[in-house]
């Protein structure tokens, strides 16, 4: 038996049962806070964050602002084909309408996973927003890349 707060004796499953309780529910809100990052978006790019990287591609289709969207991928060209059309966008050209209605609803699920130099950074995108896919980002000096997804 153990000494409650309220000088109560209280059993010892009790304690144990309330802390796993407590442990159950912070774990729950842990999970439930990391399921989706507020991308916040915006021409102005972090590229030391590639979730900040990521996003800039959502403000794009969002705001119909795609000037920043060729600074987004990687500068040795290593991107696949997927980021590199995404990269290639332009306010009015033959993708546009395509990646406005692909990406207009995307938004970042999840926190980067980072391994050296690359980053995988689950999204949500597509016309309803219920489609998942990871971006792999490339990080070259300081600066984090689009690569594939």
């Amino acid at each position: 038996m153990l000494m409650g707060t309220d000088s109560h004796e209280m059993p010892l499953h009790v304690v144990a049962c309330r802390s796993c309780v407590a442990a159950v529910v912070f774990a729950a809100l842990l999970c439930v806070c990391a399921k989706e990052v507020n991308d916040g978006g915006s021409s102005n790019v972090d590229f030391s964050d590639p979730k900040s990287v990521l996003a800039a591609v959502f403000y794009a289709a969002r705001s119909g602002d795609a000037d920043h969207l060729s600074t987004l991928c990687d500068p040795h060209g290593d991107g696949n084909e997927h980021t590199e059309r995404i990269c290639s966008v332009r306010r009015g050209g033959p993708d546009w309408d395509s990646f406005r209605t692909n990406f207009a609803s995307g938004r970042l699920n999840g926190e980067p996973r980072m391994t050296g130099d690359t980053a995988v950074v689950r999204f949500i995108y597509g016309p309803q927003g219920k489609l998942t896919e990871n971006m792999k980002l490339v990080r070259r000096g300081d600066r984090w890349f689009l690569h594939s997804f």
